[in-house]
C-alpha cells in the first residue's frame, strides 16, 4: 500500500489533470461508500461539496489530505486538521478504509502514518471520531471504536446525531412555540439572511463565533477558544461558498446595544438534488439567556430555510450528550436521536 499526499495546489498531483481529477473523484466515491455502508440511513455525501472541501480548507485550519492506494485502487483516505493558531498541540484525524479492504492492516498503517506525521510537526494529541449506536437507535458498526481503543485512544466526548423533517411540527404547534418565544424576546430584533452576513453585523458575529468553544461541552478535549474577527468571518463565508454550501442564518439583535446575542445557522447545499441540510450551530450569549432566544432564532431560521430551499426535506445536527438545554429545544422542534459520533483522543509520544 502506498500513501500519497493530495497536494490540491499542485495540478500535477491532484486536480486540473485527468489523472488528478480521477483520483479526487475516487476519494469522494470512497467517502460516500463508507457512509452508505456504516450508516445507510444517515446523511448522504454530497459529492461536489466534498470535492470543494478537499480543495479549500476551512479558514484558520491547517489541513493535510492523504490517499492510500494499492495496485492503482484507492483503499484508504486520511485527513489531518489543526486549528494552528489556537490549538497547535491538537490534531484531528479522519481515517477511512474501503469496506472491501478492511481487516488487511490498512487502517493501522494509516494511523501509524498519521502519528508519525503529527509527531514530526510537534503535535502532542491526536483526536479521531467514529460512528456508533446510540441507545435503541439503528445499529451501527463498532469496529471504529474497537480499533481506536485497541490503539491507545480514550473516549473524550459523545455527540448524539439527530435528524428532523423540516415539517416535523404541525402549523398550530409551531405557531404556539413561536408566540411563546416572541413574547419573551420583546427586547430583541430577529434578522435572517442567506449567504454572506450583512456588513453591520459582521463584527458582532465574530464575537459570537469566538464564544462557541467556550460555551459548548467539549468533554475531555482540551481546546482553547477560537480567535475570530470580521476578516475571519468573511474568510469562513468564502470557504463555505467554495464548499458549494450556502449559509442560512438567523440572529437575535439586542435592541438597546445593537449586539448579536443569539445566532443559529444551517448549511444548505448548492446541489439542488440534495434533500438535507446541516444545522451547524446555535448559541446564545450567557448574559441574555432565559428569554427563549435559542428557540426564537431556531424557529425563524426554519421558516427561512423552507422559503429559500424548498428542496430540503430533512435537517441533520449533533449535540454533546450532556448538552441538556440544547437537546431539550431540539426535542421540542421534532429532532430525534439517530446515532452517536464518539470522539476519542490519545497522546502522541515522542
Amino acid at each position: 500500500m502506498e500513501i500519497t499526499e493530495l497536494d490540491i495546489n499542485d495540478e500535477g498531483i491532484a486536480g486540473g489533470t485527468p489523472a488528478g481529477d480521477a483520483l479526487l473523484h475516487q476519494v469522494a466515491d470512497l467517502a460516500a461508500l463508507v457512509r452508505t455502508v456504516d450508516a445507510p440511513d444517515g446523511p448522504a455525501l454530497v459529492k461536489d461539496s466534498f470535492l470543494g472541501e478537499l480543495a479549500h480548507p476551512e479558514a484558520g485550519i491547517l489541513s493535510r489530505r492523504f490517499v492510500a492506494t494499492e495496485d492503482g485502487t484507492v483503499v484508504g483516505y486520511l485527513a489531518i486538521d489543526v486549528m494552528a493558531a489556537e490549538n497547535p498541540q491538537l490534531a484531528a484525524a479522519e481515517l477511512l478504509v474501503h469496506p472491501d479492504h478492511r481487516g488487511r492492516g490498512h487502517g493501522s498503517a494509516l494511523l501509524r502514518f498519521a502519528l508519525d506525521h503529527c509527531r514530526s510537526e510537534g503535535r502532542s494529541v491526536l483526536a479521531s471520531a467514529t460512528i456508533g449506536t446510540w441507545k435503541d437507535g439503528p445499529e451501527r458498526p463498532d469496529h471504529g471504536s474497537k480499533f481506536l481503543e485497541r490503539n491507545g485512544f480514550e473516549l473524550a466526548i459523545v455527540n448524539v446525531r439527530r435528524d428532523c423533517p423540516v415539517d416535523a411540527l404541525d402549523p398550530e404547534t409551531e405557531r404556539r412555540h413561536w408566540d411563546a418565544a416572541a413574547a419573551s424576546g420583546f427586547d430583541y430584533e430577529v434578522r435572517g439572511w442567506t449567504g454572506p452576513a450583512p456588513e453591520d453585523l459582521v463584527e458582532s458575529l465574530a464575537r459570537m463565533e469566538a464564544m462557541v468553544l467556550e460555551e459548548i461541552p467539549l468533554g475531555e478535549l482540551d481546546m482553547a477558544p477560537e480567535q475570530v474577527d470580521a476578516a475571519k468571518v468573511r474568510a469562513k463565508e468564502a470557504a463555505t461558498a467554495a464548499h458549494r454550501k450556502i449559509g442560512v442564518e438567523t440572529v437575535a439583535v439586542h435592541r438597546a446595544t445593537g449586539e448579536v446575542v443569539a445566532h443559529t445557522r444551517f448549511d444548505a447545499f448548492a446541489d439542488p438534488a440534495a434533500e438535507h441540510c446541516l444545522l451547524k450551530i446555535t448559541i446564545v450569549d450567557p448574559a441574555h439567556r432565559g428569554h427563549r432566544l435559542g428557540l426564537l432564532v431556531k424557529l425563524a431560521n426554519l421558516r427561512l430555510l423552507r422559503e429559500a430551499f424548498p428542496n430540503v426535506k430533512r435537517i441533520w445536527t449533533s449535540n454533546a450528550d450532556v448538552n441538556e438545554h440544547m437537546i431539550a429545544i431540539n426535542d421540542r422542534l421534532g429532532y430525534r436521536p439517530v446515532d452517536a459520533i464518539r470522539v476519542y483522543q490519545r497522546p502522541i509520544r515522542p
